[in-house]
């Protein structure tokens, strides 16, 4: 019996691929890795929105493939702080020839160019579209719809009343909210990142057309070391005696970052020696050095080996986020035994033990985040303590991104290429002989 042909899976990413790339692209960079040790059972092409077409292999069942955007966000001056640009085109034809093959059609978002033209393809040639949640993109939408009349006119009364009168930030996010329901019926499997939206969704689709798609990590890469504090100092023109607060990510109001920026100002102000290092790009950048001046560094994006030595040396990690479906970088520092201090709110509060391996904080009032943040920077003890539990926790609650793969996504595209098989199939049966 001849063994049945790898699974034909092409992934739509409408997002850059670039070093300065958020979590979705880099989930989906280290997935490909760990495919291609599945070259039996996987074929797997992902496509991402770039500037020129390119198309790159890893090995013979992993490649990526880059198409250049019909009408990105990019070209519109008043989008520019949006953390990523997108495609806001209607339909892609080159990516619709590039389709040509696949047994699953898998889309990242439900909102783009990417996303319609996977709908149109799947209906077209009767393939099975299976999508997964990677971004609150309805939350970003409300954030940054207000940012943006902010921007075009000020905070005066006319924005006000844009913003709060007109509600035109929620209005906004309720049109993305109906784009996502929208795109999740009309697809055969729904990965989420949050467990507790699988029985609401159940409910809407079927139990069975729900699922989870946890987020790993890289092992080799995230794990417990020693601490190089004078690199780290020496590296990042960070005084000696500091108590480093480290934070991960796009320095914009999305990720929430000027209530750590705020914490850490008021500690200063109380006499406590902290600092605050911040990896990322973003417009909240001159901010952060306007608040802190020496007592910040804001290097920007890391390699990742650099990013695990930084983990390793600081003496805690904040991540204020509200509105992150699953943070990477809270599964990454837990990995590296790090005490972290997160927002109830996030995607990543289920990963904590509060009080045990990090501070859990509800909100992002700047008063609460500095009564929390005190605790831990007041306590090296406590700080040692959560970080050994965060480790240990790490070690056996946290899958590798192969794990990921082969327990979360292959089943369920496995499961689902049996719908376009058998669509094929009952067609083949009523064309005449």
């Amino acid at each position: 019996m001849r063994e049945p042909a790898p699974t034909r899976v092409h992934v739509l990413v409408d997002l850059q691929q670039r070093p300065g790339a958020g979590g979705q692209v880099k989930v989906w960079e280290r997935l490909a890795a760990a495919a291609t040790t599945a070259s039996g059972l996987l074929d797997l092409t992902i496509h991402f929105a770039g500037e020129a077409a390119d198309a790159r292999h890893l090995t013979d069942n992993v490649r990526f493939q880059t198409h250049r955007s019909i009408f990105s966000t990019a070209r519109l001056p008043f989008l520019s702080d949006t953390p990523d640009h997108a495609d806001l085109g209607r339909f892609h034809q080159e990516l619709a020839r590039a389709l040509e093959g696949a047994d699953v059609l898998h889309t990242t978002d439900a909102y783009f160019a990417f996303a319609r033209t996977a709908e149109r393809m799947a209906e077209r040639r009767r393939l099975p579209l299976v999508t997964s949640i990677h971004t609150d993109t309805p939350s970003y939408t409300s954030v940054f719809t207000a940012a943006t009349i902010e921007k075009l006119f000020g905070r005066g009364r006319l924005a006000r009343f844009l913003n709060e009168g007109a509600a035109l930030p929620r209005r906004a996010a309720a049109r993305m909210h109906r784009r996502l329901a929208d795109h999740q019926r009309r697809c055969q499997a729904v990965l989420v990142s949050r467990p507790e939206h699988l029985a609401p969704l159940g409910r809407l689709l079927s139990p069975q057309r729900v699922s989870l798609l946890r987020r790993g990590v890289d092992r080799a890469v995230f794990s417990p070391r020693p601490a190089d504090r004078s690199w780290l100092e020496n590296r990042f023109d960070i005084p000696a005696g500091r108590v480093v607060v480290l934070v991960v990510g796009r320095l914009d109001r999305g990720k929430n970052i000027l209530t750590a920026v705020e914490a850490v100002s008021a500690l200063v102000a109380e006499g406590l020696p902290l600092s605050l290092l911040c990896v990322g790009e973003g417009p909240e950048r001159k901010t952060i050095f306007d608040r802190l001046g020496m007592l910040a560094s804001c290097p920007g994006t890391l390699a990742p080996a650099d990013l695990a030595r930084v983990y390793a040396a600081v003496d805690l990690v904040a991540h204020p986020s509200t509105i992150e479906e699953t943070s990477n970088i809270s599964l990454e520092a837990l990995a590296c035994a790090r005490p972290l201090l997160v927002a109830a709110e996030s995607g990543s509060g289920r990963h904590i033990t509060d009080g045990e391996t990090g501070v859990v904080v509800a909100g992002s009032d700047p008063e609460a985040w500095t009564r929390a943040l005190r605790i831990l920077a007041t306590d090296q003890a406590l700080r040692a303590r959560m970080g050994a539990a965060a480790g240990r926790w790490a070690e056996r609650g946290i899958p590798t991104w192969q794990d990921v793969l082969l327990e979360d996504l292959l089943p369920v595209w496995q499961r689902v290429r049996g719908f376009g098989e058998g669509v094929h199939a009952a067609r083949e049966a009523e064309r005449p002989s």
